[in-house]
């Protein structure tokens, strides 16, 4: 039987995950500028006075919803592997899952449609998004043997070639077509890709 009585207190991180879901589905279903913060308190259960405890306002809490789907957990990106391709190769797939990711691609919508009410939400997208997965790939591009690479690029031009090979249809496709993807073929072509870029 359940135990009746105060439900557990949330820490604030997990209060702060609950308003970006519920802010997430209100911006989505109705537009940032017709949703209020007194609608996202009642959704979230708290009163007006708490939300504001945790954001001044609504583009900041646009802006951090935006910054909270570009945090990686620590083990995302391994650097220690001894198959530094392999490692690259397993990265660029943890990057396709989250950019074709169907959360992604709503952000993004809502990012495009908000672009001109809210200062900088398209600078939000692109230096924790494009700019830090585009760092992460540069990076483990870098720790390949230069003897692994079959042209003679930089790794920049590498990791550029690779996402836009891999990552940018699909995601165009996504975004404003709407068209299904198949993440069984994204991976394949990942691997396609590295095969012709490195000696295994």
């Amino acid at each position: 039987m359940a135990k009746l009585g105060r439900p557990l207190v949330m820490s604030a991180e997990q209060r702060r995950t609950e308003i970006f879901s519920i802010a997430e589905q209100l911006f989505g279903e109705k537009g940032f500028e017709n949703v209020t913060m007194s609608e996202i308190a009642t959704a979230a259960g708290m009163s007006k006075k708490t939300l504001y405890v945790y954001f001044s306002d609504k583009r900041e809490l646009l802006i951090s919803l935006v910054e909270s789907s570009y945090i990686w957990t620590e083990d995302a990106f391994d650097t220690n592997s001894a198959d530094k391709v392999l490692a690259l190769q397993n990265q660029l797939k943890k990057i396709a899952e989250h950019v074709l990711s169907e959360r992604h691609i709503k952000l993004c919508r809502l990012a495009i449609a908000e672009r001109v009410g809210v200062d900088g939400i398209s600078d939000t997208f692109y230096e924790k998004g494009i700019a830090k997965s585009r760092d992460h790939l540069i990076h483990a591009v870098s720790y390949i043997s230069s003897a692994q690479f079959v042209l003679n690029l930089n790794a920049d031009i590498i990791a550029d070639m690779l996402f836009g090979a891999t990552i940018s249809k699909p995601f165009v496709d996504l975004l404003f077509l709407n068209r299904k993807i198949d993440m069984q073929q994204v991976n394949t072509t990942i691997e396609q890709s590295i095969q012709a870029l490195f000696k295994m």
